[in-house]
């Protein structure tokens, strides 16, 4: 029972608190968001919002959820501590370490914000909207104009990596998707969001990232072959959308991306390798299928050879120091330390950058943090496939899971979009799965036997 206003009212009908402090929270995330994915406006402002939505959390400590993957968040954050007092740069252990707590408080601000199905929504809408009138629309029109790195479609800030680029667009496919196939939808939003998939395929193919490209096929290849089996009349539409893609991309990009059959060959050693010139590295061999200048070395080398002398040596780097690392955000002046010639570069595998940088607990932890969503997903899935009124989550996972393979080709760990995404696929999980592991209905009663 509860007395309100001379009244005695019962339990479940009391009236709710005035929901405005709620409204900070929402409005910070929603300032910070549309920042961030715009990448046009100065941090100060994405600051703002992500401090506003804190303040707004903090208003009302009582309502602030704890879960799993947030436990997971706070001891890989601990870990990270940890090994950034045994660096080998401190400079470098100590910034690194600020942006990755970054990262993780926007992960702990979108898991306890976004409670409703319908903040859900708009939230993915307002990504994608940023997405298209900035990163989308300044990466296509620099690609036009001839604005690119060695012919690899790039734009500004975070997404002046095509790499990078082309991972955080997979995510973008992924949200477009969840709201596309929504029957429920409204059929121009709907329609807006279809129309956004083929853009962002074209702009994963134009990065020519090779990794990314994988995680396209292993993340999206099985469920749209799956739902072409269920739906054959969805057949042609699709080899439309892929005929006209084709058509845009440019040979070279192709070219590229055909080389991904010629790996194998490459790093174990099939073609011969070149002479060497002077002061070249002595891993450079001939091409897999296209040299590019290197940003550290300036010289020509084999992508997919070079790659595989790195990621020895990272192992090696992670041999030597399996329990700390070297320091969270070192790995490049390792790389130089252990590989002098090669000098500084990225690990170009994000599991082998963890275990360098954070040593093999640093590296498990993190594991548990993306595994804790994924395993929520999987337990709520069959609720998640019957209630898709808002959004369809399993293709947010989808984008996930490709992200993740696509992280065996580079180093993904520091990018605060995957734990931006990575938050609203547990809150999709959560808030429209929460049905899946409540009890419908009390047991029957038994009746007993008459002897």
């Amino acid at each position: 029972m509860n007395v309100e206003s001379g009244r005695i009212l019962p339990a479940g009908l009391r009236r709710r608190r005035p929901a405005t402090p709620d409204a900070l929270p929402w409005y910070g995330l929603v300032i910070f968001t549309f920042v961030f994915i715009t990448a046009r406006l100065p941090t100060l402002f994405s600051e703002f919002g992500i401090y506003l939505a804190l303040l707004g959390l903090a208003v009302r400590p009582r309502d602030l959820g704890f879960p799993t993957p947030l436990r997971w968040a706070v001891l890989c954050l601990l870990w990270a501590v940890v090994t950034a007092f045994y660096a080998i740069v401190p400079g470098t252990a100590w910034p690194a370490l600020l942006e990755w707590l970054k990262a993780l408080v926007i992960f702990f601000v979108v898991v306890n914000v976004l409670r409703t199905p319908q903040q859900l929504r708009f939230y993915i809408l307002l990504i994608l909207f940023a997405f298209v009138i900035y990163p989308a629309r300044g990466t296509l029109v620099n690609y036009l104009r001839g604005e690119t790195l060695a012919g690899r479609a790039i734009w500004n800030e975070m997404y002046s990596n095509p790499n990078d680029l082309g991972g955080i667009t997979l995510l973008m496919l992924g949200s477009a998707l969840a709201i596309a196939t929504v029957k429920t939808q409204s059929a121009r939003v709907r329609h807006a969001a279809a129309a956004l998939v083929p853009v962002t395929l074209l702009i994963i193919l134009l990065t020519q990232s090779r990794g990314v490209f994988i995680g396209l096929l292993v993340g999206f290849g099985p469920p749209l072959l799956a739902r072409l089996r269920k739906r054959p009349s969805a057949t042609a539409p699709v080899l439309v959308v892929l005929a006209v893609i084709a058509v845009l991309v440019p040979a070279a990009s192709w070219h590229r991306l055909g080389g991904i059959a010629n790996l194998r060959e490459t790093i174990a050693g099939t073609p011969g390798p070149r002479p060497s010139t002077a002061g070249e590295p002595s891993f450079n061999t001939q091409l897999a299928d296209d040299s590019s200048r290197d940003r550290f070395t300036g010289l020509a080398e084999s992508s997919a050879r070079a790659r595989f002398e790195i990621l020895k040596t990272g192992l090696s780097i992670f041999a030597s120091n399996p329990v700390l690392g070297v320091g969270i955000g070192c790995y490049r002046e390792a790389n130089a330390r252990y590989a002098p010639r090669a000098g500084l570069r990225d690990a170009h595998n994000t599991y082998v950058n963890l275990a360098a940088e954070m040593g093999l607990p640093g590296l498990l932890l993190w594991l548990g943090l993306v595994g804790s969503v994924l395993a929520q997903v999987r337990r709520r899935r069959a609720h998640l496939v019957a209630n898709d009124r808002m959004i369809q989550v399993f293709w947010i996972e989808s984008a996930v899971i490709g992200f993740l393979v696509a992280g065996f080709f580079a180093s993904y760990a520091h990018l605060t979009v995957f734990y931006l995404f990575l938050g609203i696929l547990w809150t999709g999980s959560n808030v429209l799965g929460r049905e899946a592991t409540e009890p419908a209905a009390p047991p029957a009663r038994r009746t007993q036997r008459t002897r």
